[in-house]
């Protein structure tokens, strides 16, 4: 396949798999803001509330394992309907918990059912994203394998844009719990587009790869290439996590009023999508690392900026670094899954990279509760230094496992785990 046949095959995944993705990330983006203020509502306190975001991370971080064997043995596309079902359930729980017309108190059963439907919602994400995920990998040649998965990324962030503005406007209209209806509305929406525009495939053959578990012999081949890029991933992951942890509060600690950091966080936003497209070209053309190692080093410049961020102009020129460096890695942690993962029961093993990627998540408010017991500047700091370490790391280890541009135009499959 050429590169000339990038738009029609892109056109190919809009309707199966871009638009349901788009509207997903919209309804979870509505709903964001307000998880927090729903369970202070129903008579939870503040650290209830961290402990059930707490276990929410904890789940993305465990689920993937399971949920990828369980992708493994019934398809995508049954995956996809599966984990929409059950967000869709849980979602309907925390609606018929949260809702209230301000007359009666809430039933003593709605913390639990709210808790409980959150962390259904969570398992019901993890499944629809591994299903994505793995579809996504299995019909893009590797060629233009990055191309699509950065559009994919992309389709997540425009999402998470126009999810807290339409979430806004229900919460005007109709209080907080209405946030939730954007997302019931968006889920069903992107179900209905899954079963109508993903065909059914035919089921494997007794042996065949997708009722797999994952064999010891293909373990080393396949397992040290995973782990070795995937620590620089981890570190992406927790850069990632610290930059909306730390540039709130690095904005509170100079004083910028809540409306200037705001406003930043917009237009950053703006800055990654434009990055969205250059960055699956540069990644397809010149390697992934070509992509990952700058992401890196100009998200641990930024961080080693901070100080600067005590002017309104160094706050903006902090956010635009991290934007550009965020935006340089639009989809390259769902690249580089596809890249590592043989086709071979690959929801499993993409389950697996999920899992340890996803640690960043944990890692990151960890360094910052350290490090941050000092100044949110030393904390900053941290970050900064464990992301260029994480940039040299990058540098080192991906070109002994992932093709550069050479091999990238003549392969039309994925790349030797154990090259």
């Amino acid at each position: 396949m050429t590169t000339e046949e990038l738009p029609a095959l892109l056109r190919r995944l809009v309707l199966p798999v871009y638009l349901p993705t788009a509207l997903y990330a919209t309804g979870a983006a509505a709903i964001v803001p307000v998880v927090p203020l729903i369970g202070l509502d129903l008579g939870l306190n503040v650290p209830q509330v961290a402990l059930l975001g707490t276990v929410a991370g904890l789940l993305t971080v465990i689920g993937p394992l399971p949920m990828g064997q369980l992708v493994a043995r019934i398809g995508e596309r049954a995956a996809l309907v599966v984990g929409g079902l059950v967000s869709i359930v849980a979602i309907v729980g925390c609606l018929f918990a949260a809702w209230s017309d301000g007359t009666a108190a809430h039933p003593m059963w709605a913390p639990a059912l709210f808790c409980a439907s959150i962390l259904v919602m969570n398992v019901g994400d993890i499944t629809w994203d591994l299903g994505r995920q793995t579809y996504i990998a299995d019909e893009i040649p590797v060629h233009l394998r990055a191309r699509a998965m950065s559009l994919f990324g992309g389709t997540m962030r425009v999402g998470r844009i126009i999810g807290p503005l339409l979430g806004a406007v229900m919460i005007t209209l109709a209080g907080p719990a209405a946030a939730f209806l954007v997302h019931l509305v968006a889920a069903i929406a992107g179900l209905v587009m899954i079963v109508i525009f993903i065909p059914p495939r035919l089921a494997p053959a007794p042996g065949d790869e997708a009722g797999e578990s994952i064999e010891p012999p293909a373990r080393g081949t396949v397992l040290r290439p995973l782990l070795l890029v995937g620590v620089a991933v981890v570190v992406l992951t927790t850069a990632r996590t610290n930059r909306d942890l730390l540039l709130p509060l690095l904005g509170n600690e100079f004083g910028h009023p809540e409306a200037v950091i705001s406003l930043v966080f917009a237009g950053a936003a703006v800055v990654e999508l434009a990055f969205i497209l250059p960055a699956g070209t540069l990644m397809d053309r010149f390697g992934r690392a070509a992509v990952l190692v700058p992401c890196l080093a100009l998200m641990g410049v930024g961080y080693l900026l901070a100080p600067i961020a005590a002017t309104v102009p160094g706050f903006i020129a902090i956010s635009l670094i991290f934007a550009v460096g965020n935006g340089l890695g639009a989809g390259i942690n769902k690249t580089l899954s596809a890249d590592l993962t043989p086709s071979r029961n690959r929801a499993g093993w993409l389950g697996l990279w999920n899992s340890f990627t996803n640690a960043g998540a944990l890692i990151g408010p960890a360094l910052v509760a350290v490090a941050g017991a000092a100044t949110v500047v030393t904390a900053s700091f941290a970050t900064g230094w464990l992301s260029l370490a994480g940039a040299g790391w990058a540098a080192w280890w991906m070109p002994r496992f992932l093709p550069g541009r050479a091999r990238i135009s003549r392969r039309s499959g994925p790349p030797s785990a154990s090259a």
